[in-house]
């Protein structure tokens, strides 16, 4: 048995070492306060994701459907007073001419991997399938996707954001 965990370990050091750095990156805010970091983990179907964003609050990503009527919200954060990291996976879908809240996916597709809060900057790792399959998971195609992004000033879930937009990203 021991034989067989000594030579896991190198194998393990290896898949642990592949996402420490992520390839693709674009800046979202374009103050410069949210930066996307993405790596499509080939021949699995999931994608790592990685939210940096000069805030102490929470963070929010929305992977919207080309039609820009539904989205997929990744939200959450670190709490630095209570010192842990936290995400939700939401789902929100447009009604003219205003939005509905978010409401929680009951389906969990998305993994926390990480979530620091240093230097004034609060960085969001979390991993999920490109299609989760799940109706209400926006599936992560290549070309160009809208995506919506925000942060606020405090981890309250129902705090104002600080900032938002809307950007286009090219994934693979």
């Amino acid at each position: 048995m021991m034989k067989v965990l000594i030579a896991l370990i190198p194998l393990l050091a290896v898949c642990a070492g592949q996402l420490n750095t992520l390839t693709n990156s674009q800046e979202l805010d374009p103050a410069g306060n949210f930066r996307l970091n993405w790596e499509v983990i080939p021949e699995t179907g999931d994608i790592v994701l990685e939210i940096q964003a000069k805030t102490a609050g929470w963070v929010s990503l929305e992977i919207v459907t080309d039609d820009g009527k539904y989205a997929d919200v990744i939200f959450g954060g670190y709490n630095d007073e209570f010192n842990f990291g936290y995400v939700e996976d939401w789902s929100l879908e447009w009604a003219a001419p205003a939005h509905l809240l978010p409401i929680p996916d009951a389906s969990k597709d998305i993994v926390l991997q990480s979530a620091t809060y240093v230097d004034s900057t609060t960085t969001l790792r979390v991993k999920r399938s490109l299609n989760t399959g799940d109706y209400y998971d926006v599936p992560i195609h290549s070309g160009q996707m809208p995506m919506g992004w925000s942060y606020s000033t405090t981890d309250a879930y129902d705090s104002v954001h600080a900032a938002a937009g809307f950007v286009y990203i090219t994934f693979y």
